[in-house]
C-alpha cells in the first residue's frame, strides 16, 4: 500500500491518486485559510464524506483511497506555532508544519503533536535539520518531508542543492532513525506521480528501494496508527485502557 500525505484540498485529486494506485491521501489546507474562513475544514470534510458515499469504487475497479484531512500550519514564531497546533490538533487527522525557518523547524521537532515537518529546507542552503533536531524528531516521531514538487519545480541549475538537502536528511534518517515521508504536494492531477516512478526518482536522493517504500507506506501508516490512539495516550509510554 502506498500513500501520498500531502496533496491539495480538492477531493477530485483523491480519485486520480486512487487510479495511480495510492491507498490513502491527505487533503491539505493551510492554517491561514482555516482562520480566515472557519468553514473551510468543515466544508472539506463534508466534500470528502460525500465522495465516499457517492460510490465505494471508481470506474475500472479502482478503489477510492482512504481520505484524511490535514492542516499545514504556518506560524510566525514558536509561540504562535504551539497555539495553532493546539487549535487544530483535534480538528484535523494530520498536523503538518510549514518548515524552512530554523526556529520553526526546531519547535516542530520538539512537539509530539506534530506529524510532519514539510520542506524544512525551504529557501535554505542546508537541510534545515541538524543532529540535535534529528534526535528530537526521532524521539517525537515527527516525519521529515521529501517534497517532490519542491524538487521538480526548482530550476535545473539549482537542483543539485535540493538533491544535497535530501541526501542530508537521509543521512540523519540512517544515523538517528528520523521518520521520512515522500509527498507530491500535488495541486493538480499533473503533479501526481505513480508510486513506481517515485521509488525510481528516490534513487537520485540516495534512497534504496526499501527506504523509498517505507517513506511511501510504513511511515504514513505509523502516523495514522499513532493518531488513532492519540487521545488515549496520557504521556509517552502510558496509555489509557478503557
Amino acid at each position: 500500500m502506498f500513500f501520498d500525505f500531502h496533496i491539495g484540498n480538492h477531493p477530485e485529486l483523491a480519485v486520480d491518486a486512487g487510479k495511480m494506485g495510492y491507498s490513502g491521501v491527505v487533503l491539505t489546507v493551510c492554517s491561514r485559510d482555516c482562520i480566515d474562513h472557519p468553514e473551510t475544514l468543515k466544508n472539506l470534510r463534508e466534500s470528502a464524506d460525500n465522495l465516499k458515499t457517492e460510490g465505494k469504487t471508481l470506474k475500472g475497479e479502482t478503489k477510492l483511497p482512504t481520505l484524511h484531512i490535514g492542516v499545514e500550519i504556518e506560524a510566525k514564531n514558536q509561540v504562535d506555532l504551539k497555539k495553532k497546533v493546539q487549535k487544530f490538533r483535534k480538528k484535523a487527522d494530520v498536523i503538518m508544519v510549514h518548515g524552512g525557518d530554523l526556529q520553526i523547524n526546531r519547535a516542530a521537532t520538539e512537539d509530539p503533536r506534530v506529524d510532519i515537518l514539510t520542506h524544512p529546507y525551504r529557501t535554505r542552503l542546508d537541510s534545515g535539520i541538524n543532529h540535535v533536531l534529528a534526535v528530537k524528531a526521532a524521539e517525537n516521531r515527527v516525519a521529515m518531508e521529501l517534497n517532490l514538487k519542491y524538487f521538480l519545480f526548482t530550476r535545473p541549475n539549482q537542483r543539485y542543492r535540493v538533491l544535497n538537502q535530501f541526501r542530508q536528511i537521509m543521512k540523519l534518517h540512517r544515523q538517528y532513525h528520523v521518520p521520512v515521508i515522500i509527498t507530491s504536494d500535488a495541486r493538480s492531477p499533473y503533479d501526481l506521480r505513480h508510486p513506481r516512478d517515485v521509488v525510481a526518482l528516490a534513487a537520485c536522493f540516495g534512497m534504496t528501494k526499501e527506504e523509498a517504500g517505507d517513506a511511501l507506506s510504513k511511515t504514513p501508516q505509523e502516523i495514522m496508527e499513532r493518531n488513532e490512539i492519540r487521545d488515549e495516550v496520557i504521556i509517552p509510554g502510558v496509555k489509557l485502557v478503557k
